[in-house]
């Protein structure tokens, strides 16, 4: 009876993560005037430095709570994982591995079909028509520190805390569409946005929640998010150096 109150406590987590998604879409409007002191010369850039600041200390207090709640789940996915570990096969999206197939190859290869699709997306909501003026050029390195913080970011918030705090009080397939709902619905308002983004995001979702869940760590999660990101934050810097 203990260790079942024990585990119920975690679903704790998800009004927690909740609210931390919704609070990026806040910090992500106020950094800015939240941190007034200036880091950088680029009003966007500095905007943004700011932004992953913040976010990251919210990531930080999602995983202590995460911890707290729940420290052996904790244990069990906060690594890098089984990178090769077996894929669980999804026959409604065509997801059936080969023999002799695991994580190694489907996330390389949703890493590149993944981030094709990303890059068209972005290319006509934000890239085409655009450029970066050459002055602005020597803020590219910030896209990769950007997409390596943003991806960490929200891969703690909406999926490392969801998948480790659901295990075992909801079947898999349930737990990663949790995921796929949280991340989803806030790319409304995103890049990309719309129905279209959402779509896009929530299958991310899914997919990067499913990772986590069968290869007991991080790392297919984090680096196909960060692919993504390095694709977005270059078509954000398009639209505003």
């Amino acid at each position: 009876m203990e260790l079942r109150k024990t585990q119920k406590i975690k679903i704790l987590v998800i009004p927690i993560v909740i609210l931390a998604t919704i609070s990026l879409l806040y910090f992500k409007a106020q950094s800015a005037n939240l941190v007034k002191t200036p880091l950088l010369g680029n009003t966007y850039v500095d905007g943004e430095l700011k932004y992953q600041f913040i976010t990251l200390v919210l990531a930080g207090i999602v995983l202590l709570f995460t911890f707290l709640l729940g420290p052996t789940s904790f244990k069990k996915f906060f690594s890098f994982g089984q990178m090769d570990a077996p894929v669980e096969p999804v026959k409604a999206i065509g997801l059936t591995p080969k023999p002799g197939e695991g994580w190694r190859e489907i996330g390389r290869n949703f890493a590149v079909i993944i981030s094709v699709v990303t890059l068209v997306f972005i290319y006509f909501q934000a890239i085409r028509g655009n450029r970066l003026e050459t002055p602005n050029l020597r803020y590219l390195p910030w896209i990769v520190v950007f997409a390596i913080a943003n991806s960490f970011t929200e891969e703690m918030i909406t999926r490392f805390a969801i998948v480790s705090s659901l295990d075992g009080l909801l079947a898999n397939r349930f737990i990663y569409l949790t995921s796929a709902a949280i991340f989803g619905s806030v790319h409304f308002f995103g890049t990309p946005g719309g129905v279209a983004g959402v779509a896009l995001a929530g299958f991310l979702g899914w997919l990067l929640a499913k990772s986590i869940g069968e290869t007991r760590g991080i790392f297919w999660s984090w680096l196909i998010h960060c692919l993504q990101d390095v694709i977005i934050f270059t078509g954000l810097f398009f639209v505003h150096l």
